[in-house]
């Protein structure tokens, strides 16, 4: 029997997990003082979301991803 942390199925991102992902991305948007309908914003929110699903799931590791960018 597998379990659902096994299965290699989509996990969907739920509103705890966009507001953690949110945050990150509002706070780096401010300290770069960036405009969301940037291109740069667009790009940021896509290596968040990306680094979110790859397991990088807390506050000080998703800050550190988005100031790598």
């Amino acid at each position: 029997m597998m379990n659902s942390a096994q299965s290699l199925s989509f996990d969907p991102i739920g509103p705890d997990e966009l507001e953690i992902i949110g945050k990150a991305f509002q706070d780096e948007l401010q300290r770069r003082a960036l405009s969301r309908k940037s291109e740069e914003a667009e790009a940021l929110a896509a290596k968040l979301i990306n680094a979110y699903q790859a397991g990088v799931r807390d506050d000080l590791g998703l800050s550190i991803v988005a100031g790598l960018s």
